[in-house]
């Protein structure tokens, strides 16, 4: 299979040749289209296409498209009037790529496009390229179309099966957090409860009774309060309660009083509605972000960003520890790396990483705001 891209590489420019020599080189041309075996056509200066590959022809028959599929008509057009331009109403972004080889303001493009049919939706890599005409001021633009559908529909099962480990996940993680919170935290609370009445029994000729039963009270109150560190940790009820800004900024006001890092927080802009799946998703990745600082960067001070821009939202967590080695194979193959780009796949988010040893660590993270249902922009 050769690429448009390569017959780009070997133009030639001889001297110039007549309507004769011309028509040979579109024979040439035609013949090589007939000989291939992937999806190609030719189109002429104007976007009328000139001939196809017996593929093309057979995918388009077999997905019963008309002349105007995918961007491009089904078969040679042997009337020139009939279709002056590329028509494409369901392929209007192919149809203007296209267009723009067509009037030199690009020579070539790859990229993937989807198109309805009879057989449900198709998705299709494109390559596009201009090719000079040996000996004259005309081209010819190559088109090639390969049928990505097989391999979206893989990615779109993947990204499903993703979403819904990721939520069976997290509602464990819920009922656990409940648990703890309404089962455990409620005997432990009724155990500090009994101590104390029993330390209020205590004889004077038992004195001895009292510093154990103190000590017994404090320790249930520790306990307590682990149990309900652990439980928001599992679920962070004010994630529901109070949104997002309050819920990271309980978390890194936490995080400072149980460690040696100062953290500074700040939001600027911020929506006080998002939808549940991006709070999650925003949360989880400054907690996972926050955790990986605290064990490993030995850093004195830490910031966490949350802003709006007129695009997208973005969260911004860094430290001044000593940072590490991105071009390590095991850097951020890490479990936590790899589930902040699980979930920010899951709500079209991007992520960058940037590391230097002994120049601390910065995580950004993006998510457009075409993906907050339920967000006031």
């Amino acid at each position: 299979m050769f690429a448009a891209s390569q017959l780009v590489a070997t133009e030639l420019r001889p001297a110039a040749m007549g309507p004769q020599e011309e028509h040979a080189t579109d024979v040439f041309l035609q013949r090589m289209v007939d000989a291939c075996a992937s999806n190609l056509a030719v189109l002429d200066e104007s976007g009328k296409i000139l001939y196809a590959s017996k593929a093309w022809l057979l995918s388009n028959e077999q997905n019963a498209w008309d002349a105007t599929s995918v961007g491009l008509p089904a078969k040679p057009l042997e009337d020139p009037e009939s279709k002056p331009r590329l028509v494409s109403p369901e392929m209007a972004a192919l149809t203007a790529d296209i267009q723009r080889i067509l009037d030199h303001h690009e020579r070539e493009f790859h990229r993937e496009y989807s198109c309805k049919g009879t057989n449900g939706t198709r998705w299709f890599l494109v390559h596009a390229a201009r090719l000079a005409m040996p000996g004259s001021a005309g081209f010819r633009v190559l088109v090639t179309r390969e049928d990505i559908t097989r391999r979206r529909q893989a990615e779109e099962a993947l990204r499903s099966l993703g979403g819904r480990l990721i939520k069976a996940q997290e509602d464990e993680r819920s009922r656990i957090a409940r648990e703890l919170h309404d089962d455990l935290s409620q005997q432990l609370a009724l155990l500090g409860i009994e101590l104390d009445q029993l330390r209020q029994r205590i004889l004077p000729s038992q004195p001895y009774l009292a510093d154990p039963i103190e000590r017994l009270w404090n320790r249930s109150q520790e306990i307590s309060t682990s149990i309900h560190r652990l439980s928001y940790q599992l679920h962070p009820a004010k994630l529901d309660q109070l949104g997002l800004a309050a819920a990271i900024k309980s978390l890194c006001r936490e995080l400072a009083e149980h460690g040696e890092v100062d953290i500074l927080f700040q939001h600027d802009s911020f929506p006080e509605e998002v939808s549940k799946e991006v709070s999650l998703c925003l949360f989880r990745i400054a907690q996972e972000a926050l955790r990986n600082m605290k064990k490993h960067s030995q850093a004195r001070t830490a910031s966490v960003l949350l802003r709006k821009t007129p695009q997208c939202l973005h969260l911004r967590v860094s430290d001044d520890g000593c940072g590490f080695d991105l071009d390590s194979p095991r850097s951020t193959r890490g479990l936590g790396f790899i589930s902040m780009r699980e979930r920010l796949r899951l709500v079209g988010g991007e992520i960058s990483i940037r590391s230097r040893a002994g120049q601390g660590t910065q995580v950004d993270v993006w998510i457009p705001l075409s993906q907050l249902a339920g967000c006031n922009h």
